[in-house]
């Protein structure tokens, strides 16, 4: 009779453990969608962070430092609107096309180049990967990768 007992209990904690869960999720305040719209005239180049729902601390140490390289060697380009820099989860609503878009496999760093909202071409910067361990080298990576996306034509 206890083993019976013990699983009953264990079935009843897995239920309300269930329920708990369910309410919170429903009840948690929503993200709002982060605008990936490019400008609708002129050039643009977009610098996107893509990552999934699950993140390891790699991964997030990717984003911090390519968000902060961005920001500290482009922000004329950023505050003039020229650059743009966006994290986005492409497990989120709207957002499953970028895996197909530019062949995702894992979390990437991605520069798109848009002219009047149209995108004309793409980089993955896979050698974040190689880099991400070695900040100065990370850093000088993505800022001359940047800036000869932005550079060319």
């Amino acid at each position: 009779m206890n083993v019976k007992r013990v699983v009953t209990m264990v079935l009843v904690a897995f239920v309300l453990i269930s329920v708990v869960w369910l309410v919170v999720r429903e009840v948690s305040p929503k993200r709002t969608a982060v605008d990936a719209t490019p400008a609708a005239t002129g050039r643009q180049v977009t610098v996107y962070y893509f990552h999934r729902t699950a993140r390891c601390p790699t991964c997030l140490k990717i984003e911090a430092l390519a968000k902060q390289e961005v920001e500290a060697s482009f922000a004329t380009e950023l505050k003039r609107g020229d650059l743009k820099f966006l994290s986005l989860n492409v497990e989120e609503a709207g957002n499953e096309h970028f895996v197909k878009d530019y062949e995702l496999v894992t979390q990437a760093v991605v520069l798109v180049d848009y002219r009047d909202g149209i995108q004309q071409r793409w980089r993955n910067l896979e050698a974040i990967w190689d880099l991400v361990h070695t900040e100065e080298d990370f850093n000088r990576y993505v800022r001359d990768e940047v800036q000869a996306f932005v550079g060319s034509t």
